[in-house]
């Protein structure tokens, strides 16, 4: 794994989003920047997008990172949408050893799913990939839950 000072990128890193909260009226437009602030400045985050819930499905949102044919995911099914069934961050260390997991890209190792909530009601997630294993911990989690609660304060402000 690459070395780097988790908390002092995240320190920096969540003023930027919480700005793009502030400034950017349009929601697709601030999705596509939070994405791009993650992507870009997290270097063992290679796959950064968003799922956002509609007619009952995760249907995919902005995304950095090789295209994935799972536009839309049941919940229940793999690791976003068992996110949305428990109602909870999911923390995978390594994909291949969950049976449940629907593989993007054979270079993915690990998984972060991060609910996003509007009140008790989950609108979408944070899905972060990582060609490496156990890539995220505790920082990690802390992290990404403060971003979907800009995001869950910018929505629910709309």
């Amino acid at each position: 794994m690459i070395l780097v000072d988790k908390k002092v990128i995240f320190e920096r890193l969540l003023p930027m989003v919480e700005k793009a909260s502030r400034e950017i009226d349009d929601l697709d437009y601030f999705y596509h920047e939070v994405v791009k602030i993650l992507d870009s400045n997290v270097p063992y985050y290679n796959w950064t997008g968003f799922y956002l819930m509609q007619d009952g499905l995760l249907q995919l949102g902005p995304y950095i990172g090789k295209p994935t044919e799972h536009v839309k995911i049941k919940v229940g099914q793999g690791i976003c949408g068992r996110a949305v069934a428990e109602n909870s961050t999911i923390v995978v260390d390594d994909v291949t050893k969950e049976e449940n997991y629907l593989a993007c890209s054979i270079e993915t190792k690990s998984e972060i799913v991060v609910p996003i909530r509007v009140g008790d009601e989950i609108i979408g997630e944070i899905d972060i990939d990582s060609d490496e294993k156990s890539a995220f911990d505790d920082d990690d989690r802390r992290f990404l839950e403060a971003v979907a609660d800009i995001v869950s304060k910018k929505l629910a402000n709309k």
